[in-house]
């Protein structure tokens, strides 16, 4: 397993002009660090992913520099928050999917305060049946839903809707990783992917796994 240490400074809007050079957005720094530390204090109690994992995902689609991603199981929109903050520099789009009603509008009230609304597409509805109607393909996946439906959810994906080069991270990968051992126990012998563990927190963390691109 490997460790990972976050330290990711809050980052600031940035748009994309049409001939894609960044430009900066008027979103107001201090209103967004208030909203993301409003997120995190109740994080545990709206199943949010903690602070560090969400600095992670953001650094994370930075680096692979996704311009597709779907997240599956949007909580309070925290962890949507990251990405689409990420996806600004970027020029990418998130789509994100969850069940529960009442979580899914916190999630688009929290989503247009922190001034992604054009970013961050918000789907209410069971992410088994949401997946098939999305057309995709998805460079970033990230997966954050019910545990035991990993390979159902993988099976919706691949090949078609995940492509070479694209990646799939699925929280809980060590604390709950009992209840999702048919999918780790799948993709850490699947011949398309590279997977590994890590972790931002010292505690839980992610499986990462990366679609070779001959595959």
């Amino acid at each position: 397993m490997g460790i990972i240490a976050a330290a990711t400074h809050l980052p600031t809007g940035i748009a994309v002009a049409a001939d894609g050079t960044p430009q900066p957005s008027a979103r107001n720094p201090a209103q967004l660090k208030r909203l993301l530390d409003e997120m995190d204090e109740r994080g545990s109690q709206a199943w949010s992913v903690p602070r560090k994992d969400g600095e992670f995902l953001h650094l994370m689609i930075k680096a692979t520099r996704a311009k597709s991603v779907l997240e599956l199981g949007t909580s309070q929109g925290f962890s949507a928050i990251w990405m689409g903050l990420a996806l600004e520099e970027t020029g990418g789009r998130l789509t994100t999917i969850e069940i529960d009603t009442e979580r899914h509008n916190e999630a688009r009230r929290n989503v247009n305060q922190a001034g992604l609304s054009q970013r961050i597409t918000l789907i209410k509805g069971d992410a088994h049946a949401q997946i098939t109607k999305l057309e995709g393909p998805f460079d970033f996946v990230f997966m954050d839903a019910d545990k035991e439906g990993q390979v159902d959810y993988f099976k919706k994906l691949y090949p078609k809707k995940l492509p070479p080069g694209g990646m799939i991270a699925v929280h809980n990968a060590i604390r709950q990783a009992n209840a999702m051992n048919d999918y780790l126990g799948m993709i850490r012998k699947h011949p398309d992917f590279d997977t590994v563990t890590v972790s931002a927190t010292m505690d839980d963390g992610f499986c990462l796994s990366y679609r070779h691109r001959g595959a």
